[in-house]
């Protein structure tokens, strides 16, 4: 596949020179357009030039990005629009990461073509593209782990923390039997060690059972 200009300048908006970027490659073979040393870079400095004017519209962002005397801008409008499903006066905020990544892979696409992958943008993938939003401080939303539902599963999961615990306690005076009777050749010492050991496999196991069925649960195994 032809890789276009801004793909091999790791420049995707195809920024031409003349502004002091941050992350300019120390060759600039390109005549006409910046070379940046990584992708990251030039999707920052896509980023960068979007908030440094305030443009906070579809139509905004393109009719400066693309002006109409060198670009079919319209077409670029609509294409933008189309890719990230929003009309073209609606106003987005660039510091949002959902809005800030749509119109970027939206502009990388329509600069560059069709490329290899099935991102979006369709030539980088989300770790790159996170790489350069992170640049200008905007990262994907982390996600909260929420409480673990009452269910059936979990229900039995506790059930069986407390089937262990029971059956240790029913086991223990059996146990204790045992001991006692062995004690002749066990010292006081060994005798604690044996009991304290029983104990903490049979609660450890119980800990254990009650946990995977839980993490079975979260993880829709269960």
């Amino acid at each position: 596949m032809k890789t276009s200009c801004g793909i091999r300048n790791n420049n995707p908006g195809n920024i031409r020179h003349g502004d002091p970027w941050q992350g300019l490659a120390k060759n600039q073979p390109d005549k006409d357009f910046a070379t940046f040393a990584s992708a990251a870079y030039g999707i920052r400095t896509l980023i960068t030039y979007q908030d440094k004017y305030g443009l906070r519209t579809i139509r905004q962002i393109i009719g400066r990005w693309a002006p109409a005397k060198e670009n079919d801008t319209n077409a670029y409008v609509r294409a933008v629009a189309a890719q990230t499903g929003r009309a073209a006066n609606d106003r987005l905020d660039m510091q949002d990461y959902a809005d800030l990544r749509a119109v970027t892979e939206a502009i990388i696409r329509h600069e560059n073509g069709a490329g290899p992958m099935s991102t979006p943008n369709t030539w980088y993938d989300a770790q790159t593209i996170n790489k350069g939003l992170a640049l200008v401080g905007v990262e994907p939303p982390k996600r909260a782990a929420g409480p673990v539902p009452v269910t059936r599963e979990t229900v039995g999961a506790t059930a069986t923390a407390d089937v262990g615990v029971s059956q240790f306690a029913e086991a223990a005076p059996a146990v204790m039997d045992a001991v006692t009777n062995a004690q002749d050749s066990l010292t006081s010492g060994q005798i604690g060690r044996v009991v304290v050991g029983l104990v903490l496999v049979l609660v450890g196991l119980a800990v254990f059972i009650a946990w995977s069925q839980v993490s079975k649960h979260k993880a829709g195994v269960l």
